[in-house]
């Protein structure tokens, strides 16, 4: 709570309890600021308090405010090489990130003829296809919807829709490791029901990316597309 005794100015106090109070989850919303008569009310201070501690969290990258929508925390950018072959769950946990899947509803009438021509599959072969939600540090950064094929890789469902890694369970399972991937990016917006799950408007920009990952034969493992705001990543190739 506010300390008046102290020498710390009462916005510094202000700034410090809505960035713990966001990290804790405590307002009603995750992502946006209560209205500025609540929050005047919460942290009993006067409206020129608040609006320099909002103003300053804002300069300081860590607010920012939406046109028809409010105040909202941002989501610290992650750096990702583009050219690795390192699953997303080992990458981010290599950089000291906590990384958590929530399993999301599949997407209905979703063409598979490029899923089927990416996986070099039969017309009839069964088609395995994950969507999930991934979060990092607790943050939405990433919806991907996953394909393979069930008669290779099919043992692996149960551990991925556990929230375990599918490299993992590759490795683990059929000792298949990925030797190369073929990546094409496009820049687009989210649908609403995308910009809803990635907590973001439907006015940001996201990364769309088509993913397909080859084993040591060049044999098509998965393929896979991804779906990320494109404030939250920062993607880096290595020369």
């Amino acid at each position: 709570m506010i300390d008046k005794s102290t020498s710390t100015p009462l916005y510094e106090q202000v700034k410090r309890l809505i960035m713990a109070d966001l990290k804790s989850r405590s307002y009603a919303d995750d992502r946006y600021l209560p209205s500025e008569s609540k929050l005047c009310e919460l942290y009993s201070v006067s409206r020129i308090t608040l609006r320099r501690a909002v103003s300053e969290l804002c300069d300081e990258g860590l607010l920012q405010k939406v046109h028809g929508k409010g105040t909202m925390a941002t989501v610290p950018k992650v750096k990702q090489t583009l050219v690795s072959l390192t699953g997303f769950t080992e990458a981010m946990q290599s950089l000291g990130h906590s990384v958590h899947f929530r399993i999301l509803d599949p997407v209905p009438n979703l063409g598979l003829d490029t899923v089927r021509s990416k996986l070099d599959a039969a017309v009839d072969a069964q088609i395995v296809s994950i969507r999930r939600l991934l979060l990092v540090d607790d943050h939405p950064l990433t919806i991907e919807q996953l394909f393979f094929l069930e008669d290779r890789y099919g043992d692996t469902v149960t551990l991925v829709k556990n929230g375990g890694s599918f490299y993992d369970a590759l490795k683990n399972l059929y000792k298949e490791h990925p030797a190369e991937a073929e990546r094409s990016i496009n820049v687009g917006f989210p649908s609403q029901d995308e910009a809803t799950l990635l907590a973001c408007p439907v006015s940001q920009t996201v990364y769309r990316i088509e993913k397909t990952v080859f084993g040591r034969h060049r044999n098509a493992i998965s393929f896979s597309i991804l779906t990320t705001p494109t404030d939250r990543v920062t993607y880096m190739l290595n020369g």
